[in-house]
């Protein structure tokens, strides 16, 4: 296989419009530096969250050498100065992981992002933007490993390959498997290792796609096309599948014919909104035709072939009408003009009445039972916010917290959830030997917690400590960071409001 460049993912630490061609990007305060670093960290007397097991070895002694987990015990270095953490009474947990995010749309909202998961002990995150420029974001990788900046690891999704209806993503919604072959082959010569698909190719570019991906060993993610089975997209080698809402489609007894539809709604003169119709007009159908025996064997076959689902249960909020309280303090780091856009959207919703809505709420609670059913079975579940994705009241950081938090009160355990937040991402994006638990020769991404997450996943959000790459951030150090973000939201507002005056 050809080499490629690699993106990995970028370790951060924890607390408790794109650009045109030519565009100089926006001038922003100076984003925040990483502490400096330390040859060795002993975490002593510490209860060791174990995330594979789901239980709690206590009175460790963790040893952590040049960013490496170095061994976990009773041993400790011998002399005087080695640098220590007193865990006496807490909880030591793997960095955690937000699958799914919008973080580098553009270089001002990953001023605020990066900082903001960093702060919120998110240590990974896999994000799905992919529209700047591959030289862009190689930057930020570059500035984030080195320390330059503070940010958690990056894994980069990559582009989405998808028809539209004027082509402007080289591939029509008539692409044939040839054109869906050659246009991946083409991005993974770019540098790419990781594609996504999307909800408009036609079931041959999508066979060339996966075709192509499968060849050079690259993961292929994101949505199952509106025209695929499911089932067929797992079986063509589909390595993730995020939002649930094609996987409950794929639970109805009718969903060869539900598919055979959106496939002609997409070969018609009004391929897009015809689309949209179809699929509304559906939803009463795949309720009505929901089979737990097909939600079994769908189970089954996620599991057999590896296939991870991010349930994105937190970005149904917004269309459930549930929002945040106005005083909720995460909108202080959201620039206005983000949040006027969000009370923009808010303001348009559609009226809904009682039954309407509570026809909305059918639905959402059966796909909450299937993701439920899906955790009990043992699919490989991942968390993810898609913050920055431009559904309102999706915090970057702090929505990974809510998107875990559902996930136990739809059923899950506190140490199912936890492997959602750690060890299941990093198996689904290639990095389950090296990040994801507290194990010698892992990375030493640890969250230091004042309570224990296995009994009640709340406690993650008890942050005392947050250790990356060797480099420790203590308490003011992460409240420092989100003081960062808040600045830098600022900053955008001032930047966006010279912006207007000039014109």
């Amino acid at each position: 296989m050809k080499p490629r460049l690699f993106f990995g993912l970028l370790l951060g630490l924890s607390f408790s419009g794109h650009l045109a061609v030519g565009q100089r990007p926006v001038s922003l305060i100076p984003p925040p530096i990483a502490p400096p670093p330390v040859d060795e960290l002993v975490i002593t007397n510490v209860n060791v969250v174990d995330v594979d097991l789901g239980e709690v070895e206590p009175h460790r002694n963790v040893v952590l050498r040049d960013g490496v987990i170095f061994s976990v015990g009773q041993w400790v270095p011998a002399g005087r100065g080695v640098p220590t953490l007193d865990g006496t009474g807490k909880y030591l947990v793997p960095g955690l992981w937000d699958f799914h995010t919008h973080a580098l749309g553009s270089a001002a909202d990953e001023r605020v992002a990066l900082p903001l998961y960093v702060a919120h002990g998110i240590t990974s995150i896999r994000d799905v933007s992919a529209a700047r420029p591959l030289a862009d974001l190689l930057r930020t990788y570059q500035a984030l490993e080195t320390g330059a900046r503070v940010g958690p690891r990056l894994e980069l999704a990559g582009p989405v390959l998808d028809g539209s209806a004027d082509g402007s993503t080289s591939l029509s919604l008539t692409a044939t498997r040839a054109e869906g072959f050659a246009r991946a082959e083409a991005l993974m010569r770019a540098g790419w290792c990781s594609l996504q698909a999307g909800p408009y190719l036609s079931p041959e570019a999508f066979g060339g796609i996966a075709a192509a991906t499968r060849l050079e060993r690259v993961h292929l993610a994101g949505a199952v096309p509106e025209a695929v089975p499911v089932l067929d997209a797992i079986g063509a080698g589909q390595r993730s599948i995020e939002h649930a809402d094609k996987l409950l489609l794929a639970c109805s007894g009718r969903e060869a014919e539900l598919v055979a539809a959106r496939a002609a709604a997409l070969a018609g003169p009004r391929p897009l909104p015809t689309l949209q119709a179809c699929i509304k007009s559906q939803q009463k159908d795949i309720v009505a035709s929901f089979s737990p025996s097909r939600c079994a064997t769908l189970a089954q076959a996620l599991m057999q072939d590896h296939t991870a689902v991010m349930p994105g249960l937190v970005a149904h909020d917004f269309d459930l009408r549930r929002d945040p309280a106005r005083e909720d303090p995460r909108f202080r780091s959201v620039p206005a003009s983000m949040r006027q856009q969000w009370a923009q959207a808010a303001h348009d919703r559609p009226h809904l009445s009682a039954g309407k809505l509570a026809k909305i709420q059918v639905a959402d609670s059966l796909q909450r039972s299937m993701v439920a059913t899906f955790g009990l079975l043992g699919v490989r579940l991942v968390a993810g916010s898609d913050a920055g994705s431009g559904t309102p009241n999706l915090f970057y950081g702090g929505s990974l917290h809510d998107e875990l938090e559902r996930l136990v009160a739809l059923g899950l355990t506190p140490a199912e959830a936890l492997r959602a937040g750690t060890v299941n991402p990093a198996m689904a994006t290639g990095h389950g030997f090296d990040v994801g638990r507290i194990r010698p020769a892992y990375a030493a991404d640890v969250l230091l917690l004042n309570g224990n997450p296995l009994d009640d996943i709340h406690n993650l959000r008890l942050i005392q400590a947050v250790v990356l790459r060797g480099r420790l951030f203590d308490l003011p150090a992460l409240a420092g960071l989100a003081t960062e973000a808040e600045q830098a939201a600022i900053q955008q507002n001032v930047a966006a409001q010279a912006a207007t005056a000039t014109r």
